[in-house]
């Protein structure tokens, strides 16, 4: 049986929002997610809209054109929702954003600021795996902007880490939070709990671990398989 649109007016061809949306954007907290949707392994338990740099073929979206695209998405997307900045946060996610070179995510803030403009104080953060970072990249990502770098660690232990399909060792985690905070960003990490084998030690040797680094925040997630 053929599925039935929800009720509600159908989607505009030029993408524009109706009228009662737009009504009190301006009298509210605005934030903008960028997404980034490369990464170097596709996890078996994600079901983000992620691909690896060779899935998407010769045609596909690329890590050299993508903060190009990135950019007129969001010009596009300042057309529709109008005077609806200053931003008050921005947050980078994927996938692996630091897939994508320093001057890239950079270039994409910019966009955000040409377009909406950065509220005094924003919050700016970039995920990011443990093992596609450098000190340098990170100081890049401080001058151009950013404040904040979310680390995924997921675990401590490397038992743990192989069944997630995660491609860091341990102590890569330190290694870049080291260097964000080093950079002058405010650092968080996320961990993931529940994994097939995991070890209520195990747990603890992760939550220990991820303490033991004093982040500034510390995310935890139950897995999901999806």
């Amino acid at each position: 049986m053929p599925s039935t649109l929800p009720e509600g007016d159908p989607a505009p061809a030029d993408g524009a929002l109706p009228a009662r949306a737009l009504a009190t954007l301006a009298e509210r907290p605005f934030g903008v997610y960028l997404h980034v949707p490369f990464c170097s392994v596709r996890c078996g338990y994600c079901d983000f809209n992620t691909y690896t740099l060779t899935e998407l073929g010769a045609d596909g979206a690329s890590v050299d054109t993508f903060a190009d695209a990135a950019v007129r998405e969001l010009r596009f997307a300042g057309g529709v929702v109008g005077e609806a900045g200053p931003v008050e946060t921005v947050f980078v996610g994927g996938g692996t954003p630091t897939m994508l070179a320093p001057d890239d995510l950079v270039r994409m803030l910019d966009g955000v600021r040409e377009v909406f403009g950065l509220a005094p104080g924003a919050e700016v953060t970039t995920e990011a795996n443990p093992d596609s970072v450098t000190p340098e990249g990170l100081q890049r990502l401080a001058d151009g902007g950013f404040t904040r770098v979310s680390v995924g660690m997921q675990s401590a232990v490397p038992h743990v880490l192989r069944v997630l399909e995660r491609t860091h060792r341990p102590e890569n985690v330190s290694r870049a939070v080291e260097a964000a905070r080093a950079a002058g960003l405010q650092t968080s990490v996320d961990l993931i709990y529940g994994t097939p084998g995991e070890s209520l030690e195990d747990w603890r040797r992760s939550l220990e671990s991820a303490i033991a680094l004093e982040p500034d925040h510390v995310s935890a997630y139950a897995l999901v398989v999806e």
